[in-house]
């Protein structure tokens, strides 16, 4: 495999090496190691990934290295996607973020959306954490809004938390072995709001069982724990069902449950925040008409969550994150991880 290295002047060179002298996991893709001269002209293999990210964020890149960086890949991610036929059949948007869902994402999404030259069902790859609950509601809607009826989500491995929550929206969600999606109970501070109620039932069970010890529990409450607090607490938790409702009356018709009955679910179910909602517990949730499993969507979501995973390893060797959202149109993100 040929890498790009800078010399002694500061120019780029060829060098041969190879995935592994790169410390570069592959994932399990197949890295065609032939000279350009034998591949196709017009595709982009796993080496050309390579090569475009190591010129475009060594010490020495430069916008324009970064520009064409970002063109490999989405062209990588567009060819990896239409080895499957089922790709043509959508508008194809990709969620890829080891990190938290914010507003950005939400933005992204939109100028995806409002970009496709023309409205067909919409296909969401979707791989997140979760993160902004207000943000998971307003993508949830603009699938819905621009997918011409039929919004699908494929969830190759997580989609937890606000991420749960998009999926809400999906008319049809489809699912794999290694497929989870989570409770979506609000955390503050990385804590889950429900948790506070569920520790203030605790104490108040311990002052019932314990009696003497009601002053020494009314006065650690009263220094750490503001009533508002409380309140503001139940509150969030009640927005997030409030959100989960929304988006799943859009296909009520197609549900299971009741709306009602599942977004209490989901917010109010699972006692830990990382319960893993495989795709048997899923069914049990929100039906047969809802999930799916093993479809082409599925591999199609697998096969672009195995490049997006590859191209990530690439980013952490170059001290970067890396994440994807929008469409294959839609440049990539790379930023430089901290104190590195």
């Amino acid at each position: 495999m040929s890498l790009m290295e800078s010399n002694s002047n500061g120019q780029i060179e060829d060098v041969e090496t190879d995935a592994t002298e790169a410390n570069i996991d592959t994932g399990g893709l197949q890295i065609d190691a032939a000279p350009a001269d034998k591949q196709k002209a017009d595709s982009v293999s796993a080496v050309d990934v390579i090569n475009s990210t190591i010129n475009g964020f060594s010490e020495t890149g430069t916008e324009a290295l970064k520009a064409e960086c970002y063109k490999v890949i989405k062209k990588y991610l567009k060819q990896t996607a239409k080895e499957h036929l089922c790709c043509d059949t959508y508008n194809v948007l990709i969620l890829h973020d080891n990190g938290a869902l914010v507003k950005g994402d939400a933005d992204r999404i939109y100028n995806a959306v409002t970009d496709f030259p023309e409205k067909k069902p919409i296909l969401l790859i979707l791989y997140s954490p979760g993160g902004d609950a207000g943000s998971a509601y307003l993508i949830g809607k603009l699938c819905i809004d621009n997918s011409g009826g039929r919004f699908i989500i494929a969830v190759p491995r997580m989609a937890k938390s606000a991420a749960t929550l998009i999926c809400c929206a999906a008319n049809e969600i489809h699912m794999g072995s290694l497929s989870e999606l989570g409770p979506i109970d609000p955390q503050i501070n990385e804590l889950p709001a429900l948790g506070l109620k569920n520790s203030v039932e605790h104490i108040a069970e311990l002052v019932k069982n314990h009696p003497a010890s009601s002053e020494m529990f009314a006065n650690y409450l009263n220094s750490s724990l503001p009533l508002i607090h409380l309140g503001y607490y139940e509150r969030v938790a009640e927005s997030a069902m409030q959100y989960a409702e929304k988006l799943l009356n859009s296909h009520r018709n197609e549900l299971k449950k009741d709306v009602k009955g599942i977004a209490n679910e989901l917010v109010y179910k699972y006692k830990d925040h990382s319960f893993v909602i495989d795709k048997s517990e899923a069914e049990e949730i929100f039906g047969s008409e809802i999930i799916k499993t093993n479809t082409p969507e599925y591999e199609l979501g697998n096969s672009l969550y195995s490049a997006l995973t590859f191209i990530n390893r690439i980013a952490d060797m170059m001290n970067h994150n890396f994440y994807f959202t929008g469409s294959f149109e839609s440049d990539p993100v790379f930023t430089k991880k901290r104190g590195r």
